[in-house]
C-alpha cells in the first residue's frame, strides 16, 4: 500500500530503492518522533518517506 502510494507520487522505483528509502524513513521516524512520543499518521509517514527517497536519488550520479 506504501509503496503504492509513493509510486503513485515519485514515479517508478525499484525494490532496492524503495527498501533503502524506508529504511531510512523507519529510522527517522524512531529517532525523531518515537523518542519524543509522538505519534506518526499515514500521511507522516508518506511524506518523509518521499523526502528520504529523494535525498537518496540525489546521492546517485550516474
Amino acid at each position: 500500500m506504501l509503496r503504492k502510494i509513493l509510486e503513485s507520487n515519485l514515479g517508478p522505483m525499484t525494490d532496492t530503492e524503495f527498501e533503502e528509502a524506508l529504511d531510512l524513513a523507519t529510522t527517522d521516524i524512531v529517532v525523531n518522533r518515537i523518542a519524543f512520543d509522538k505519534r506518526t499518521s499515514l500521511n507522516e509517514v508518506v511524506e518523509i518517506t518521499e523526502r528520504c527517497f529523494i535525498s537518496l536519488s540525489r546521492g546517485k550520479v550516474a
